[in-house]
């Protein structure tokens, strides 16, 4: 299965990690390093995450208070957002 990132959700992350590299040397890379992981999961398991909107899901990076939001159409994972936890789903997860 395929993954594809809207651009949004592309600045969310790299958004983040640049605020964690800034916070810490090395923990930028950690935080794209548990992105990864989690991604792997996702494609592999794509349901396995709650559903939060009519076809839109939402999965938790390990270590890290983020969620990524996704979609599933076909043979492509759509990556929606990756926000903080503590932030209000926005309008991009149509919640």
């Amino acid at each position: 299965m395929r993954v594809r990132f809207r651009r949004e959700a592309v600045q969310d992350v790299v958004g983040a990690r640049a605020w964690y590299e800034a916070e810490a040397g090395g923990l930028g890379d950690a935080f794209a390093a548990s992105l990864e992981n989690l991604i792997d999961v996702i494609t592999e398991f794509p349901q396995a995450f709650p559903e939060i909107a009519a076809g839109r899901r939402r999965a938790l990076l390990d270590r890290f208070p983020y969620a990524l939001y996704y979609r599933e159409d076909r043979d492509v994972i759509e990556v929606i957002a990756c926000l903080h936890t503590s932030r209000a789903p926005d309008t991009r997860l149509g919640t």
